[in-house]
């Protein structure tokens, strides 16, 4: 079934609906916005459900065919030190052997930043560029950036770990956190974005590791959570509605939890968690309902989709991708960086 009759189909079965609730038949549980809500939120899982479904596009691509872009072949820029100096002030207080090695850094090591790691740019020409950007706000990493790059200049670091420091393993990303349900301080100086799926057993998985992470760095350390339910999941959208319901009375992490620990996510089990956590049942079943709701999520939704956040799942520290199950190790490399930089 296509995507545009999914939608029609369901359109039409709202006027039905409506309908017949005209002529004193079934009366419509939604009002006109949260039927607008569904309806959108069911487009983007026929959007999700034929992403998947697609076959994986190879080679160069035709007119017809298209194909997967290929990126450009990196080409380190030739920046002179009076030219570092120039974009990166705080390179002046190098000398000697840290700052060939920053020199070389800025001419050879790729730029992480989205567009930029897109591109293949060197980190100087990302930072040559920035100003030239009409979106100022996708390269507000480059601040942090440059002062890692005379910080690891200056303790001596190997050529490797200059690269390792610098690019760490997936482009950075200039995330909202939004009114998404957060705990922590709101100016900690590391935030932790997650995109997940409740019913996603990887997800179930990388609890532990946020866990361990909260207890080591304390005040230090703002956890977000993104919804991204996968069609895949039956139970993932009613899940992510239940607890963020569960939000409204300011419970979301509780219930949060209570979804990761269950063995098995049906109706019946939603309700009897929503009871174990402490809710005014009857409250949350209406908030199941509301059309807020819905939105929050569809807004999470929309912002993976803008990011091309496909899998869960997708931790963001401070913006840096973390991707899958990943042990507190992992985590901790960027954490640390993003410490020292900010002295």
């Amino acid at each position: 079934m296509s995507q545009n009759t999914t939608v029609f189909g369901l359109l039409g079965f709202a006027i039905l609906l409506a309908a017949g609730a005209g002529w004193g038949g079934y009366r419509v549980g939604y009002d006109r916005a949260e039927l607008e809500a569904r309806v959108q939120l069911a487009e983007k899982d026929a959007q999700i459900t034929a992403a998947q479904a697609a076959p994986a596009r190879t080679g160069g691509g035709g007119e017809e065919g298209g194909g997967k872009k290929e990126k450009p072949v990196f080409a380190p820029t030739e920046y002179t030190t009076d030219q570092m100096v120039a974009l990166i002030p705080e390179a002046a207080s190098l000398g000697g052997e840290p700052q060939a090695k920053a020199l070389y850094a800025f001419n050879n090591i790729v730029g992480s930043c989205v567009p930029c790691m897109d591109q293949q740019y060197s980190i100087g020409k990302c930072i040559e560029r920035a100003p030239k950007l009409l979106d100022k706000s996708i390269c507000a990493n480059l601040p942090a950036i440059s002062k890692r790059l005379v910080r690891l200049a200056k303790e001596e670091r190997s050529p490797d770990e200059l690269r390792s420091g610098l690019e760490f393993s997936q482009p950075w990303v200039p995330l909202d956190p939004a009114r998404s349900p957060s705990k922590g301080k709101a100016d900690a100086p590391i935030t932790i974005i997650e995109y997940s799926d409740f019913q996603c057993p990887y997800c179930k998985k990388a609890q532990p590791s946020i866990k361990a992470l909260e207890e080591k760095y304390g005040d230090r350390l703002r956890v977000v959570f993104m919804n991204q339910p996968l069609a895949m999941h039956k139970m993932a959208r009613p899940a992510a509605v239940a607890a963020m319901a569960a939000d409204k009375q300011g419970k979301f992490w509780e219930y949060h939890d209570a979804l990761f620990a269950a063995e098995g996510l049906d109706e019946a089990k939603l309700v009897t968690l929503a009871k174990e956590v402490g809710l005014n049942v009857s409250k949350w079943e209406a908030d199941r309902k509301s059309t807020e709701v819905d939105a929050a999520i569809a807004a999470d939704v929309a912002r993976a989709e803008k990011w091309k956040i496909t899998s869960t799942p997708s931790f963001f520290v401070n913006g840096y991708k973390v991707k899958g199950a990943q042990p507190p190790e992992f985590f901790e490399r960027i954490i640390e960086a993003e410490l020292a930089d900010r002295g």
